[in-house]
């Protein structure tokens, strides 16, 4: 999947809209394709910021979208471009709000006390809706470990469910996930906590003109006071991490207007001891357009068993786009046949780098995405 990410606090972050999410969403359940999909808002960022294993299995999901106004403005203040929102909860309405002759099936696990059950039986009085639940189930309380076992795999795979939505909290939902994800037959796995509270009505929902101004977590507060510590948390974490960073942003937006764009990426020698390896040098200005030369490069190449050596001596500026490529580079190429080592960054980059909160390996290995 070709995707159009930027970075976003060490995330790469697809920018897609709505619509553009349902249609690739049912293109690979058509397709019968795999796909984890996680929708991240100001906790997820928050928790990522506080555990970089979290933030590593976000990064290995296949598709991560923006939910939630006040992290889409945090993002374009930061200067990446992102459409939309993606609301999960949004994104399960409209599937279910439209009228096909074939529903997509859904399994609901987790939630607490009947609340799945709840959902499902709202969801299947949709008559000729987009969606058809075929499966509730709460697992209780427990570890991640505990929650595993081959019964309750059994019960979501013996319905082979198109969507399968999780709401176990967040993070122990996200690790769930990824412990189980190669066991599940689910085409779309995602965890949408809420999501489940909103179809079985327990609980309502923020009015549309609350959502647009971006003031859903106070409704979700009067609801549920009990958020207001998490919620206290989350911005806590997120403004420790930002603070310090406001002269290194400052200098970046600056520095983004000050480079003119360069060459394009294709200045590429080979290694002068290693035939095998190619010596790829990205001019000063790195912008989107390189981002997808270098995964062309990088296929190619991986193709012809040759190591890549990025070698940043020239580069002083890089766009969230070319970092959420660095971001994809460090997850998913883990394996033969080439390696891939990033060196000699300039102090410039050193310091965006740690703007985006990205975490540069010395060395990585590329494979086919």
């Amino acid at each position: 999947m070709e995707r159009d990410v930027h970075c976003l606090f060490g995330l790469a972050v697809d920018n897609c809209s709505l619509t553009s999410t349902k249609d690739l969403l049912r293109q690979r359940i058509r397709q019968g394709q795999k796909t984890v999909l996680s929708t991240i808002n100001i906790n997820w960022i928050a928790q990522t910021l506080r555990n970089e294993e979290f933030r590593d299995i976000v990064n290995g999901s296949d598709l991560v979208v923006i939910d939630g106004k006040p992290l889409l403005w945090l993002a374009q203040l930061l200067g990446c471009p992102m459409r939309e929102t993606v609301p999960g909860s949004t994104l399960i309405q409209e599937l279910l709000e439209e009228q096909v002759d074939q529903p997509l099936t859904i399994f609901l696990l987790g939630g607490e006390g009947d609340t799945a059950k709840l959902a499902m039986q709202n969801i299947n009085r949709h008559h000729n809706g987009g969606l058809r639940a075929v499966g509730a189930l709460n697992p209780g309380h427990g570890t991640v470990e505990e929650l595993s076992t081959a019964e309750i795999l059994n019960a979501v795979n013996s319905t082979q469910p198109d969507i399968l939505l999780v709401a176990l909290g967040a993070k122990k939902g996200t690790l769930w996930i990824e412990r189980n994800r190669c066991q599940l037959n689910a085409k779309v796995i995602s965890h949408l906590g809420a999501t489940i509270n909103f179809l079985a009505g327990t609980v309502h929902r923020a009015p549309r003109f609350v959502q647009s101004s971006g003031l859903e977590w106070a409704w979700r507060i009067i609801q549920e006071p009990k958020l207001f510590s998490r919620y206290a948390l989350d911005a806590l974490t997120l403004m420790k991490f930002l603070f310090p960073r406001i002269p290194v942003w400052l200098q970046y937006r600056v520095q983004a207007r000050r480079i003119p764009p360069d060459a394009p990426l294709h200045s590429i020698e080979l290694h002068s001891d290693d035939p095998n390896t190619i010596i790829l040098h990205p001019p000063a200005r790195l912008q989107a357009r390189h981002a997808k030369e270098l995964r062309h490069i990088i296929a190619h190449h991986s193709a012809t068993n040759r190591h890549i050596t990025i070698d940043f001596r020239k580069t002083v500026y890089a766009d969230g786009a070319f970092w959420g490529t660095l971001v994809l580079l460090q997850r998913c190429y883990s394996g033969p046949p080439c390696k891939i080592a990033i060196t000699n960054f300039t102090q410039a980059m050193r310091g965006w780098a740690r703007l985006f909160q990205l975490p540069l390996n010395q060395e990585c290995s590329a494979k086919n995405q």
